[in-house]
């Protein structure tokens, strides 16, 4: 970090020092303070992917993928590591990884995409269009609505009907299976995070679109974003030939081992069953830093944005973070409270992959980092990429 500091000051020294022609004094300055802005960003990325690689090399762990995105350019973008432990395959920037429960995110975007073309509402009644859902609280089941879905606010307890996710029950299924489940909370006054409850969205978009939510994902969201790897089914990252497979970690042997694929979560696509390389997710944090208005408007970028309840109270990794005073849920995303703005943030972890995507709207910059093993380097990832850039935002101004 002193390097870096040093190193910056350096370049603003001898910018200072270098004469100006008279006539074309405003037009120098700019160029001078552009070409230390580009500096200044050169060396924040040096640093940080020196974090990166020292850090990954020594948690041992196989394989993971970095993007990072600034205003409406990919800005780096590079694989790490072995698809498959013991061998040299490397993973490479179109290497498909499970994304876990950022496909939430996507959900959300993709729900912002229906409301944009007056197929969706956000206060509308689930049971409108999902005919077969019903709570043991049938008033309660009749006043939830799709916002309730996706912030996680529907009053039942948390992780509801996840044995039933495992055991690879349709969405379908487990629609029907909520009539037997009793509520802890009133809808939107009380935070408990879900799956199966949050894919109930599947069955209202399908209802109200006419078309199967793996077909709206590809139409909506994959293929107008050049997410040329993107899926959402078992099948279709199982015969692809570039994917990074899951590894566990023994805590005894202090080794990781190769895992299989498992078909657990693609059930509930909308909350678990999504699968992109890192170029996937680059084009995808375009779209969420409002450079895709053709697939989401800026209008509904802000209400899924938007946070619903306050989470500082809850046990979430997130409120321990360095710079993180509150911290919300909105419409499948996380809001962090950070050092004066907002942070826009989500995690992941499913089958093994841990996942994280992040993005500074404020300063127009996003990150998404995936991983095909859980580590000790998955906490420090993002707290230590926004110190990092504060300090280049530090060194900027």
């Amino acid at each position: 970090m002193k390097l870096f500091y040093v190193a910056v000051v350096a370049v603003f020294l001898v910018t200072c020092s270098t004469p100006k022609p008279e006539e074309k004094e405003d037009l120098g300055e700019d160029k001078s303070s552009k070409a230390l802005e580009k500096d200044s960003l050169s060396f924040f990325l040096s640093h940080y992917e020196k974090f990166f690689a020292t850090n990954f090399n020594v948690s041992e762990c196989p394989g993971a993928a970095v993007v990072i995105v600034k205003d409406s350019a990919v800005i780096y973008k590079k694989g790490f590591g072995v698809k498959e432990i013991h061998t040299q395959d490397s993973v490479d920037i179109n290497t498909v990884f499970r994304i876990a429960s950022l496909s939430k995110g996507v959900t959300a975007v993709l729900a912002g995409n229906l409301v944009d073309h007056d197929e969706l509402q956000w206060n509308e009644r689930v049971k409108k269009s999902v005919k077969g859902f019903n709570l043991k609280d049938r008033e309660q089941a009749d006043r939830l609505r799709v916002y309730h879905l996706l912030s996680h606010t529907t009053g039942l307890y948390k992780y509801t009907y996840t044995k039933l996710i495992q055991r690879g029950w349709s969405i379908d299924r487990i629609v029907n299976s909520f009539r037997r489940k009793g509520v802890v909370a009133k809808e939107g006054v009380d935070y408990e995070y879900q799956n199966a409850m949050f894919s109930v969205i599947e069955k209202v978009m399908e209802h109200k679109t006419n078309t199967p939510f793996q077909i709206l994902l590809k139409e909506r969201i994959f293929n107008p974003a050049n997410m040329f790897t993107a899926s959402s089914t078992f099948s279709e990252i199982k015969k692809n030939k570039n994917v990074a497979l899951p590894h566990s970690y023994n805590h005894y042997s202090k080794k990781y081992k190769l895992d299989k694929l498992h078909e657990n979560y693609y059930n509930v696509a909308a909350a678990g069953g999504i699968n992109a390389s890192i170029s996937d997710m680059g084009e995808y944090l375009k779209i969420l830093l409002g450079y895709r208005p053709d697939i989401i408007s800026n209008e509904s970028l802000v209400d899924i944005f938007n946070p619903v309840i306050c989470t500082s109270n809850k046990d979430t990794y997130v409120n321990l973070w360095d710079g993180v005073t509150d911290s919300y849920y909105a419409m499948g995303w996380r809001i962090l409270e950070y050092r004066g703005r907002r942070i826009v943030y989500h995690g992941g972890n499913v089958n093994q992959y841990k996942t994280q995507l992040l993005i500074d709207l404020d300063n127009k910059i996003g990150i998404c980092v995936l991983f095909n093993a859980p580590n000790p380097f998955n906490g420090p990832v993002m707290p230590t990429f926004l110190n990092y850039y504060d300090f280049y935002l530090d060194m900027k101004g």
